[in-house]
């Protein structure tokens, strides 16, 4: 009985979090109240308070639950050594550009940028692992020497995650307008020349 309950409780967490990123994705999170989430997950409102406290424990569990979805696809997706990594970087980004995660961490950013932020802490963790992740392929031999000496790894990091998060915000408001195949292209091989891979 109790590994019954257990489960519901967990699917009810569930629901509640998808609904709750889902809203603020498309809302922000001003606009998104308690009982849109609940509407929306199809559980009671006192659900709601009953697993997060109040609308900021929910905030903080939602871009908890961003910063683990995101550690799942960069540990899934492998960078290849050397220069063709950097095919697998453009393809990543253009990925990202697409996801719901991206355009959910747009929702959050001004919310985060306070620092007295429930999330702010949360929000740079989100972005260090996608920052560590092209450190990580920028700084491994084959790529790291092949550098212009003043770029260094982290600064092209920045770059990547810029370039997601500003073509991301661009295709959200006009689709039509925004060639993701042409932006991967460009991405892609902007960083085969920076490594020298022609």
């Amino acid at each position: 009985m109790t590994g019954l309950r257990d489960e519901r409780t967990r699917q009810s967490r569930e629901l509640i979090l998808t609904a709750a990123a889902e809203l603020i994705a498309e809302r922000g999170y001003q606009q998104t109240s308690l009982a849109d989430v609940a509407k929306r997950s199809g559980v009671s409102r006192g659900s709601i308070p009953w697993h997060f406290g109040d609308k900021h424990g929910l905030l903080v569990a939602v871009v908890e639950r961003l910063q683990e979805d995101w550690a799942a696809e960069l540990a899934a997706s492998p960078l290849r050594p050397g220069p063709e990594g950097a095919l697998d970087v453009g393809r990543l980004a253009t990925t990202a550009i697409r996801s719901d995660s991206t355009r959910l961490m747009l929702a959050l950013l001004l919310e985060a940028g306070e620092p007295d932020s429930p999330i702010h802490e949360s929000f740079i963790k989100v972005h260090d692992l996608f920052r560590d992740y092209i450190c990580g392929w920028a700084g491994q031999p084959g790529v790291a020497e092949r550098l212009p000496a003043d770029l260094k790894p982290d600064a092209l990091a920045v770059m990547v995650l810029g370039t997601v998060m500003g073509v991301n915000q661009q295709w959200s408001l006009s689709p039509h307008r925004v060639d993701l195949t042409a932006t991967y292209d460009i991405l892609t091989r902007m960083l085969q020349s920076l490594v020298g891979e022609r």
